[in-house]
């Protein structure tokens, strides 16, 4: 475990673009508390554009991308979509609300539990960030912090947001 996570680390720093191993058809079902009290479910994201984002407060590149989400979550929780930043191996929920505190992050966190995280299979690159369409369906996920990562974010969103709007 200890090479591996050495092996990310290093390869992160690189800004290595690592391609994805199949990502999920749809997201899995989950349960996820969020530090503000709320629970959600996989099922609360039907009918929404969703955004999950695995980031932990030891990983530099996640860190470097707070301010980017902050401004990303702003300017779309008015159009309905659903974002969770999920804290993995950061801590305790004390914590990880510490530094969310310190790092000013104004979106939701999650920090799950090993068996709320195991229902989304492995996550082996941090950041790594799903885009989840209003049936479920894993439509973008983005591994590490590639250039105009959240360029390419935006773009897809508002495709997304548009498909939803289209009629059928």
């Amino acid at each position: 475990m200890r090479r591996s996570l050495l092996f990310l680390v290093v390869l992160l720093s690189l800004e290595v673009f690592v391609p994805a191993s199949d990502p999920p058809a749809a997201v899995p079902p989950f349960r996820l508390k969020l530090l503000d009290g709320t629970v959600i479910h996989n099922k609360d994201l039907r009918e929404r554009v969703a955004i999950i984002d695995f980031w932990g407060t030891w990983c530099g590149p996640c860190v470097a991308e707070i301010g980017d989400y902050n401004r990303f979550f702003n300017d779309y929780k008015d159009k309905g979509i659903r974002f969770v930043g999920v804290a993995v191996d950061s801590g305790t929920e004390g914590e990880v609300r510490q530094e969310v505190k310190r790092l000013k992050i104004g979106y939701p966190v999650a920090v799950p539990s090993l068996k709320e995280l195991d229902a989304f299979g492995e996550i082996l690159v941090f950041p790594t960030t799903w885009v989840v369409d209003g049936k479920g369906k894993v439509r973008k996920v983005f591994l590490g912090a590639p250039p105009d990562k959240h360029k390419t974010l935006r773009a897809v969103v508002d495709g997304l947001l548009k498909e939803r709007k289209a009629p059928r």
